[in-house]
């Protein structure tokens, strides 16, 4: 795909009103897209969250399900995106009907790292090409997973419960050996893609941490370049300290943290999760935990969000959560616009897509 000679476009902005990617939010990145004179962008609002009894549901639900048997297209959605060239859009629902209705489509893109939002099986039949932003959070999610480590090896949470409490703790930690340092435990990523090595530059320039890693898609030397030691998973389970997960959530994924690799983790290992909830067994978790199996855990993602309150989580001294905030930053919106303005930039010059979704 090379020389492609481009005619005027139109790309169409799906923006969901209850997240950070309204309309407005939006329109105020146009600027970015000046370099595209031949791309004119029109803006439609999903109402499919205010639809919802509990719009809060929504994110959760389209995790688990996709988008197809429950998202309804809106008529002023249906009506401008026959006419579209690209579209646009974050987490909003794309059904294999509404990519049919695009006629003119010859490229989605998706503005964050997953795509469980897009029926991208139905987009590849049709011929689309869909893009998604990989990574375009890893630096906030770097930063608060390795505040997460931090505060769960030296007991920040439960010092601060105590205080408030009007009790004077100090000693309740002290026999923890992850009470120490980064410098002096081994952290191992599960996964290294974007986040991974964020959180490894962080772990091992700013604190001179021990890592390992394991990930098959990833080579040992890009590893070894960033100060990283590659390891097989058995030998990351049983020799870390702290066991970090950073992997996609798909079909050969969900609970590949299981009783199996708990039993294979340090008992006195913190489990980290950042990434998905759906990537980690509910039961064996609560069983690491209420058994001391592993010493702890953080986690910012859950089954159910909001959490129930009698989740048995909540009554956990050994564990530190945060409400699903690795990711929620200001600078969310223009971040995600930078990269895709990199992939819109090969698609207008006829070049290779390098963020299109492959499975």
């Amino acid at each position: 795909m090379t020389g492609r000679k481009v005619s005027s476009m139109k790309g169409l902005v799906l923006c969901d009103p209850l997240s950070k990617f309204t309309e407005e939010a939006i329109r105020a990145q146009a600027r970015k897209f000046a370099n595209f004179p031949d791309l004119q962008l029109e803006y439609v609002n999903d109402t499919n969250h205010m639809r919802m009894e509990n719009p809060k549901e929504y994110n959760l639900r389209m995790e688990k399900e996709g988008p197809e048997g429950w998202i309804t297209p809106d008529p002023e959605f249906m009506e401008k995106i026959g006419d579209a060239d690209i579209l646009f859009t974050c987490f909003c629902g794309v059904t294999e009907e509404m990519l049919k209705a695009g006629k003119n489509l010859k490229l989605v893109f998706i503005m964050r790292s997953g795509w469980e939002n897009c029926n991208v099986a139905a987009a590849r039949k049709l011929g689309i090409p869909v893009c998604n932003t990989p990574s375009r959070l890893a630096e906030p999610v770097a930063d608060l997973t390795v505040a997460m480590m931090i505060a769960e090896c030296r007991g920040i949470l439960r010092g601060n419960r105590a205080i408030l409490r009007g009790e004077w703790i100090q000693n309740d930690v002290y026999t923890d050996t992850t009470n120490a340092a980064l410098c002096s435990l081994r952290i191992g990523l599960y996964g290294y893609g974007g986040i991974g090595r964020a959180i490894a530059k962080r772990l091992v320039k700013g604190f001179g941490a021990e890592v390992v890693a394991f990930d098959p898609y990833c080579k040992p030397e890009v590893m070894e370049g960033d100060g990283v030691i590659p390891v097989t998973l058995d030998e990351l389970l049983s020799t870390s300290d702290i066991v970090s997960i950073h992997l996609r959530l798909v079909e050969s994924t969900k609970n590949i943290i299981n009783a199996d690799v708990f039993a294979k983790m340090k008992p006195t290992a913190i489990f980290v999760n950042t990434a998905r909830a759906g990537l980690v067994d509910q039961a064996a978790l609560l069983d690491a935990l209420e058994s001391k199996k592993i010493r702890g855990a953080c986690l910012d993602v859950f089954w159910d969000e909001p959490v129930p309150l009698d989740s048995p989580f909540l009554k956990m001294d050994n564990v530190t959560m945060t409400p699903h905030r690795a990711g929620v930053t200001t600078d969310i919106v223009p971040n995600t616009i930078n990269l895709v303005i990199q992939d819109l930039k090969r698609f207008f010059d006829g070049e290779p897509l390098q963020f299109q979704v492959k499975e």
